[in-house]
């Protein structure tokens, strides 16, 4: 087969930037729902349903950063290329190379996630292996495909996904009691405050996106995404809301999948297992494009680093991105409590590290040579 046989061509496989911001909100509800509302909880308790509040301004900030850090990006570049002219040749694709490799590593963390999220909760006798080789398998379909393709799945599935979230909180609300919430009070400033952060940590990873600026239509950065970030910020909020008021805080943070369980303990139309089958079909889509969109990217990555800006991706790269995600999902935790435990710490530790001091880091270091 020719070189020309294993190319991606990705000149013509161009996406709007409205359809970028729909795919990154499909993609984002899977960490919202892993990781909300027990992580904000832990920190906040009953005043977490503040949080998604809270965090519109700081969202709103990293959007306004993410504007100037492509402002002087040619059409047909993306942050990989800002990289490279920000910190030159050699070291701007070592810093290619490093957020490749963690969100590799992201990718397969998701896999792993969601394998013990279907035996913890549906298929406890299971293996995870099992969850994760198909659900790699959509991925890889997906990462081997154009990404307009995987934009007009996340189109297509967004309005649904919005509508289960809206007769799941309609449903639930009612059997919200206030005393769960209330009362706030200025002692509850410090801790609300705090739990601002996982929010925007969470969301932010929207910045990853800029990837593929290179193959995205010229648009209107903060405005087309906007409506995404207000939904998103509106199901944190219900989210939080509806468990924490069902459960209380103490239930909510002792709870693996409190989301699941609420689903499990509310009656719509007295139809338990349809309800949960919908649920589960969340998990597989969210999770479907957040891995499938990394292997997009990841490969895009490791095409511009071997062979610099204007490298169509190859089939080649997102097998080894797809390859590599496997890996980190096989070994990344021996045990549900240690894959908890990363949960909690090293991946929005890390994370954080990346978005929130490397890519100002890189910025700085971009103005000052005046190459951005």
């Amino acid at each position: 087969m020719s070189t020309e046989g294993v190319r991606i061509i990705q000149k013509t496989d161009r996406i709007s930037r409205r359809q970028l911001h729909n795919m990154a909100f499909v993609a984002l509800l899977s960490p919202v729902i892993r990781q909300i509302p027990r992580t904000i909880t832990l920190t906040t308790g009953r005043t977490a349903w503040l949080a998604g509040i809270l965090s519109f301004l700081p969202c709103l900030l990293v959007a306004y950063f993410l504007k100037a850090f492509l402002r002087s990006k040619a059409p047909d570049e993306g942050l990989g290329e800002v990289f490279l002219h920000a910190l030159g040749p050699v070291f701007g694709r070592l810093a290619i190379l490093l957020y490749t490799l963690w969100m590799l590593f992201y990718a397969g963390f998701v896999l792993r996630t969601g394998a013990d999220r279907f035996i913890s909760t549906v298929y406890p006798n299971s293996r995870p292996w099992i969850f994760v080789s198909a659900m790699l398998i959509l991925a890889l379909l997906a990462g081997l495909g154009r990404l307009k393709v995987l934009a007009r799945t996340a189109e297509l599935v967004r309005p649904l996904l919005i509508a289960v979230f809206v007769v799941v909180f309609s449903f639930a609300l009612p059997d919200v009691r206030k005393e769960n919430l209330l009362p706030v009070s200025i002692l509850d400033t410090v801790p609300l405050l705090i739990s601002v952060l996982p929010v925007v940590n969470t969301l932010s990873l929207v910045l990853y996106t800029a990837f593929l600026d290179n193959r995205t239509e010229p648009g209107r950065i903060i405005a087309d995404a906007m409506e995404n970030l207000i939904l998103l910020l509106l199901v944190v909020t219900f989210l939080c809301m509806t468990t924490i008021g069902i459960f209380g805080a103490e239930l909510t943070v002792r709870m693996n999948h409190p989301f699941f369980v609420m689903i499990r303990n509310i009656e719509i139309f007295n139809l338990f297992e349809r309800v949960e089958a919908v649920v589960i079909a969340l998990w597989v889509v969210t999770d479907y494009v957040l891995v499938s969109l990394l292997l997009q990217i990841c490969s895009g990555n490791l095409c511009l680093i071997v062979k610099g800006p204007g490298a169509e991706r190859t089939k080649l790269s997102v097998w080894i991105c797809a390859a590599a995600a496997l890996i980190v999902s096989i070994f990344i935790a021996p045990t549900s409590f240690r894959l908890e435990q990363m949960t909690r710490a090293f991946i929005p530790i890390s994370s954080s590290i990346l978005l929130f001091v490397g890519l100002p880091v890189i910025f700085l270091i971009g103005r000052l040579r005046k190459k951005i």
